[in-house]
């Protein structure tokens, strides 16, 4: 049980997160991925306007979740027990959930965000998924 604990450290994991997110849009905004790859996200081709939405689009996204990141980093960092594990789980389906919800309400225009099931789109699920188990355990922490 100490083992799955120690895991389970809700200060490592909202950092990591954090970290994850933040190293994640900050390279695509820095590389201009974020802009470049939006035209792959939308079915057919794009008129020009169509592709400036797009890229407009998906730099909001990007910057939107580097600001998230940057929350629950420090989050992670400067807050402690209890308190970082309520707010810390509040975070996570906050920042998650509107994720999930905005892809979905996207999807219904034609956006499609992930072509495919590849490793990031696997640690962009999982390391949520574990920060906020870790969270939710953290409770009533002392």
């Amino acid at each position: 049980m100490q083992l799955l604990s120690t895991i389970l450290n809700s200060r490592f994991w909202l950092m990591a997160m954090g970290a994850f997110l933040i190293l994640f849009t900050g390279i695509g905004l820095i590389t201009g991925q974020a802009a470049s790859s939006a035209s792959n996200f939308w079915p057919g081709e794009l008129t020009e306007n169509e592709l400036n939405i797009a890229m407009v689009v998906e730099v909001v996204w990007i910057a939107h979740m580097l600001g998230m990141g940057a929350i629950i980093f420090f989050l992670g960092l400067l807050a402690a027990n209890p308190v970082r594990a309520r707010v810390g789980a509040i975070a996570i389906i906050a920042i998650m959930g509107t994720q999930f919800i905005a892809a979905g309400l996207a999807s219904t225009y034609g956006y499609n965000g992930f072509s495919g099931f590849d490793i990031f789109a696997a640690l962009f699920m999982l390391i949520p998924l574990i920060t906020l188990i870790a969270c939710l355990s953290k409770l009533n922490a002392k």
